[in-house]
């Protein structure tokens, strides 16, 4: 009975990372396989991930179980790292990049850019949420 608890996150997680990449074609017009591969973005991957895993816990070994607790404090630092502590990090990000590009004679060669978005929005990992809870109800339905 372990298998679907392992194998349907890992397919939700997947869907939703393609998600991503699809969404990035429509919206930026060209193909960046970068989006495969990124965090950030919508949907957040590794929040339809977590719930997915919480939702497997749930249904295979009940609510009431010490897995399902495990799993929900799991997404609870997935999805608090993922929307406040990322998100920081590309804030901080963007302010270095500035600093750089303003301090005059500054080698900038030395510094590389640093990404200035590593989280997500509050609506990214809702969407990431909703869509990991309901590929996982559809998946079980086929283990």
């Amino acid at each position: 009975m372990i298998y679907p608890i392992v194998i349907i996150p890992i397919i939700v997680g997947t869907i939703a990372q393609v998600m991503k990449f699809v969404l990035s074609v429509f919206r930026h017009k060209k193909i960046e396989v970068k989006y495969l591969f990124i965090s950030g973005h919508m949907p957040s991957a590794h929040t339809a991930f977590v719930t997915s895993l919480a939702t497997c816990m749930a249904y295979f070994d009940g609510i009431n179980s010490s897995t399902f607790t495990i799993s929900i404090v799991f997404a609870f630092i997935v999805i608090h790292d993922a929307v406040k502590i990322r998100m920081n990090i590309g804030e901080n990000g963007k302010i270095v990049n500035k600093l750089i590009q303003e301090i005059p004679g500054i080698k900038k060669d030395n510094y590389p850019i640093l990404r200035e978005r590593v989280g997500h929005k509050p609506l990214e990992v809702l969407a990431g949420g909703v869509l990991g809870f309901i590929l996982t109800i559809l998946l079980i339905k086929f283990f």
